[in-house]
This record gives structure tokens, C-alpha cells and sequence, in this order.
């Protein structure tokens, strides 16, 4: 039923008089139903002249401990026309409360309560909403008979608020008492698009850029999420904070990509949500990283042509069922973004991998000094006019000079202008293209934009003129200094991890320096040993675990004995930290321990895997 009509019905309610019975809101959890009384349901009820409570009855155990509990909630609204006893006891209770200390007064809440019931108090014009129903610990039909007790006696407007298909309806005596009590089952229907603008205040304050990001979004996040038929304000909270985290990365791109990001963050969302993908697969795309435009008729088609001619029955892929189930009318908008999966899952994000994969969805444009590269730098040249290889000659060395070009490609304009300057094609000398060639790297090199793969390559071919090896170990120097900064920036971010408490974000930093000797060699010892100090146990113990799993290789010394260095300074640090402090909390000195037993082991190995 949807939102308009259960208003309309709940006025009604509140309107006829001396009603003796309750409502029943039914709905999935977090479908909105308790959002809907606080922010619908709740101001008509005050514009009808009513007074409300609010009462949930999630993990309430005893009748007695929920007569305590709705007395508490009419204490604010007991006037001069309830009796002397519920006031007097409401004065002594609000003493308890103040003093909250059971100590002080030598009694208890049974022994206030035992000679005063809620009774006594005159329920007419106020209405009271029990939450959460299904989670109450007490027997159904012993809540609802305790409700019933003030809808056929005191003629109180009631709300219950449901998931019936959590409740056990099979208790004996369940299908009688509820029909007594409920008058009319409602099932509730949230229409998305009344609650979303007030969900969005949550940000208003902290991040008003965000905020109204959100509204310039309204409607096309409720169009995805009508779509899906996702009315779920859990699962809708927690997707507004996915796109918070995303959001810096969405300033400055074009609107078609921040669309892509907005719709495929929602799916991931809701694959995570309902437990279809788990933290577990954030490495593992689980193939929805190849679905593309033509992705249907390439792979899923064709692989049920093969089924049929076969006769015999296959099960779905992940990839296949996820395409069936938003994708079909979706697929022009759908682009996977890996670190947005990842994070999702994980709950990192790196912001360089998602800038990275942003900037790699718009189409190359080749710039002026790069066209001129490729034009010259060929050995088609020879083809070229007169006038077009004075002017590409004069514009390549031009943009070499300004460093326009990638660190890598000074190599190939050494070999050949090197070569071009010998045989009297340009008339600049080798030491004048020397000097460009040094002036461009000093200015290519603040890019920071570094390859090992490409070095890699680069080193592998040997060259016939020796000045073309020098810029090219000159490049291999220079790529190497930005490496050095990489990873001393990759070593605070370990540190930070730690600092922070970020479990997922520690283990990711694990698994991307897997082999890498560097994880360890630009660590502060002093900072990293601080750290460790103040990190919590959970991520204490997780530390400890993560270092086990990385050495734990047979010949591992032959690829990582340089972390020793960092080890072995942590190690003499916490065990003069624990020779030397007293009163070290357990389980706190037992993690250190293991820790430091752990780094001895560690450097043990390694010693004994190292080459000889």
C-alpha cells in the first residue's frame, strides 16, 4: 500500500472515537517504516491534537521491564490532571535516575514500580507507537496481549510497526490475540522519493559541497534506485556514503562518467548488501569486469547456442546473472571501476588508482608535441619534404627542451637526433642536443610519471652509440629518485593504516607489496615503533598475522632480506619497551609479546632463506 493511502487511513483512525483497536504496519527491515512514523505518520498525529511516544521493543525480555519502560516515556507528559501517587512516584523515579546509583538509594525499579501501574494514567488523546515487533524477546501474544490491555480498555491509538515474515506465527494462540488487538494490517510500500531529500540533511552541515551534489543528483538516484526496487534507508544510508567518499574524485570530470560512477557504485552496493558478493571478493571481479556494450551477444548468447546444441543444462555465471539482473537496460551506462569495487568490499579506496581509471575513460587526445614525435621520430624521416622535417626537427627539440614529452621518450629523441646532428641534418651540435635533452629530463621529471615496465624494456636492448646510453642511464637515475618518493609516501600511508585503525586498508598495502623489499626500507623506525605503541589490539593482532603470511616462503631471504633492517629495529625497541614498563594491560602485553616473538622469527628465516 502505498504512503498516501496508510496516511489517509491512519487519520481516519485517529478520528474515530473510542477506537479498541491497533494498526499494524507491516514491512521488510529497513524498509522505512520507523523513518515514515517519525517523519509522517508522527506530525499528523500532533496536528490532530494528539501527544506521542515512541517505544521500541527490540530485545525486551519481561512484561514487568516494558510496563517500566512506557511509564518512563509518559514521565515528561504527566500534568496536574494525573493523581497524586503517579506524580509522587514519577518525583522519586526522576531522583533514581538523576542519582543513577542504585547504591545511593538501596532500591530498584521492581521496588518503585510495585504499588503504581501505567494504569493510572489517562491514555485519551495520546497515541504510541511500538516498534520493532518481531525482535522483542517477550512471546508474541503476551506483548500483544500487554498492548491490548490499553486498546480495549483505555481506547489508545496504537501503531505497531512489523516484519511479520520474522515473526513466528505458529505460537499457539497467535492467529486469536492478534486478531483481537489489530484492526487493520497495513503493508507498507515506501515511495523513495518522499523520504531521499530529507536522507540527504544528514550531509548539510559537514559537507554542504556534497549536499548539494546530492540534489543536483535527486532524481537520477531515484530513478536507479526505483529501478532496482531498493526502498531499503540501510542499504540507501550506506550507498550515500559510498558516493560521499567518491565524491572528491568527481569535480572537474565529465557528467557522463560521474553517472557511470554513480550507477555502478549502486550495484556493487547492492550485490554487498544483499550479500551476493562479501568483503571477501574485493580482489575477485568475479568476471563483471569484461561486461561491455557487446558483451551479451559475445559471451552469454553464445555460450547457450553451445548449451543447446549440447542438451545438457549449465549453471549461470556470476557475470551472467548480474547482467540479466541491471544491465539490460543499463549497459550503455555501465563501466567497471576496480577501485570502486575494491572499496565497496573492503572499505579502502585509493584515490590515485580511481583518479587514474577516470582519466583513462576519455578518449585520447594527441597533443601538438606528441603528434610531431611520431611524425619525425620514424625511420620513414627519409620521406618527409624539406619543410616538414626543418619544421617537426625545430618543434621536437622545441618540446623536448620545455619537457612536454614522457621521461622515457628522451631516449628516442637522443637516438635520433644524435644521429640526425652527426650527419648534418639539423645544424645543432651534440652538445648543444645534450644540453636540450638535460634541460627537458630536469623539467619532465616534476611530472613524477614513472613506469617500470617501460624502463624495463628500455634497459633490455643495448645501443650503438655510447651518448644514447648515458641519457638513457640518466632517465634510469631520475626514475629511480621518483621510485625512492613513491614509496617513501607508500611507507607513511603503512604507517597511517596503523595510526588509523584501517584493517582492510593494512592488508591491501600487504597484498600490493607482496615481494616488493620496498614495503619496509623507507619506513621511519622511530615512527613505526610509536605506532605499533598505539595502534588498537585488533589491528595489533592483525599486524602480527599479515607479517607471517608475507615471510612465510621457504627462500623468502632471497627476495626480501632487506626487511630485516626495519624488523630487527622494531624488535630491539619493543623489547626494551616491555623489559622496562610496568603495568602493561593484558591482553595488550600478550599482543606485544607475540609480536616481538614473531620479528625474531621473522629475521631468523630470513637470515637462513638468504642467498649465499
Amino acid at each position: 500500500m502505498n504512503t498516501e493511502n496508510i496516511e489517509k487511513i491512519f487519520t481516519d483512525y485517529l478520528k474515530t472515537d473510542k477506537t479498541q483497536y491497533a494498526i499494524l504496519l507491516n514491512g521488510s527491515w529497513g524498509s522505512g517504516k520507523t523513518y515514515f512514523w517519525k517523519y509522517s505518520l508522527n506530525k499528523i498525529a500532533l496536528d490532530n491534537g494528539f501527544k506521542t511516544i515512541y517505544l521500541s521493543l527490540n530485545g525486551i525480555s519481561k512484561i514487568d521491564a516494558l510496563e517500566h519502560l512506557l511509564f518512563l516515556k509518559l514521565i515528561p507528559f504527566i500534568g496536574n490532571q494525573e493523581n497524586t501517587l503517579l506524580k509522587n512516584t514519577t518525583r522519586i523515579l526522576g531522583n533514581v535516575i538523576n542519582q543513577a546509583s542504585k547504591a545511593v538509594f538501596k532500591t530498584s525499579l521492581t521496588d518503585i514500580f510495585k504499588d503504581i501501574s501505567v494504569d493510572s494514567f489517562n491514555f485519551s488523546k495520546y497515541v504510541i507507537c511500538f516498534d520493532d515487533l518481531e525482535r522483542c524477546q517477550i512471546p508474541i501474544k503476551e506483548v500483544l496481549g500487554f498492548i491490548n490491555n490499553f486498546v480495549e480498555h483505555k481506547s489508545l491509538k496504537t501503531l505497531i510497526l512489523a516484519d511479520e515474515t520474522n515473526i513466528d506465527t505458529t505460537q499457539k494462540g497467535y492467529d486469536n490475540i492478534k486478531e483481537k488487538v489489530i484492526g487493520r494490517v497495513l503493508n507498507f510500500e515506501l515511495n523513495i522519493a518522499v523520504p531521499l531529500p530529507q536522507i540527504f540533511k544528514k550531509y548539510e552541515v559537514n559537507n554542504p559541497d556534497f549536499y548539494q551534489f546530492l540534489l543536483s543528483k535527486e532524481q537520477v538516484l531515484i530513478n536507479i534506485l526505483l529501478e532496482y526496487k531498493q526502498d531499503n534507508l540501510r542499504i540507501i544510508g550506506f550507498y550515500l556514503d559510498v558516493l560521499e567518499k567518491l565524491f572528491p574524485a568527481f569535480k572537474n570530470i565529465d557528467e557522463k562518467y560521474i553517472e557511470e560512477l554513480i550507477l555502478f557504485s549502486a550495484l556493487i552496493t547492492i550485490e554487498f548488501k544483499k550479500g551476493k558478493l562479501t568483503s571477501a571478493d574485493y580482489k575477485d571481479p568475479k568476471g563483471i569486469d569484461d561486461i561491455n556494450e557487446h558483451y551479451y551477444s559475445l559471451n552469454i548468447a553464445q555460450t547457450m547456442r553451445n548449451s543447446e546444441k549440447e542438451e545438457t543444462a549449465r549453471d549461470k555465471s556470476y557475470a551472467e546473472i548480474f547482467y540479466e539482473k541491471y544491465l539490460d537496460k543499463q549497459i550503455k551506462n555501465y563501466f567497471f571501476y576496480p577501485s570502486v569495487y575494491s572499496y565497496i568490499l573492503s572499505g579502502y579506496l585509493n584515490q590515485n588508482d580511481l583518479t587514474t581509471e577516470i582519466k583513462n575513460r576519455y578518449p585520447e587526445v594527441i597533443s601538438p608535441e606528441v603528434q610531431d614525435f611520431r611524425n619525425l621520430l620514424d625511420y620513414k624521416f627519409r620521406q618527409l619534404s624539406d619543410e616538414d622535417f626543418q619544421t617537426l626537427s625545430a618543434n621536437v627539440l622545441k618540446y623536448a627542451k620545455e619537457g612536454k614529452y614522457w621521461l622515457y621518450d628522451y631516449v628516442q629523441i637522443a637516438n635520433f637526433f644524435y644521429f640526425f646532428s652527426k650527419n648534418k641534418l639539423i645544424d645543432q651540435s651534440k652538445d648543444d642536443i645534450d644540453k636540450i635533452l638535460h634541460e627537458g629530463l630536469e623539467v619532465a621529471k616534476e611530472k613524477k610519471q614513472i613506469n617500470d615496465r617501460v624502463l624495463e624494456n628500455l634497459l633490455h636492448f643495448g645501443d650503438e652509440n655510447p651518448d644514447v646510453t648515458k641519457i638513457k642511464q640518466l632517465v634510469k637515475k631520475i626514475h629511480f629518485e621518483i621510485k625512492k618518493e613513491e614509496y617513501v609516501a607508500e611507507g607513511n600511508e603503512f604507517i597511517d593504516c596503523l595510526a588509523n585503525k584501517d584493517e582492510f586498508a593494512l592488508t591491501a598495502i600487504f597484498e600490493k607489496h607482496k615481494f616488493s623489499k620496498e614495503l619496509f626500507q623507507y619506513v621511519d623506525d622511530k615512527l613505526f615503533f610509536d605506532t605499533i605503541l598505539k595502534t588498537s589490539n585488533k589491528l595489533l593482532f592483525n599486524f602480527t598475522e599479515l607479517l607471517g603470511y608475507r615471510y612465510n616462503i621457504n627462500n623468502i631471504g632471497e627476495f626480501l632480506f632487506e626487511d630485516t633492517t626495519c624488523l630487527k629495529s622494531l624488535k630491539d625497541n619493543l623489547a626494551i619497551y616491555l623489559d622496562n614498563t610496568e603495568n602493561i594491560l593484558q591482553p595488550r602485553k600478550f599482543l606485544l609479546a607475540t609480536l616481538h616473538e614473531k620479528l625474531m622469527l621473522t629475521i631468523e628465516h630470513l637470515n637462513d632463506t638468504r642467498k649465499k
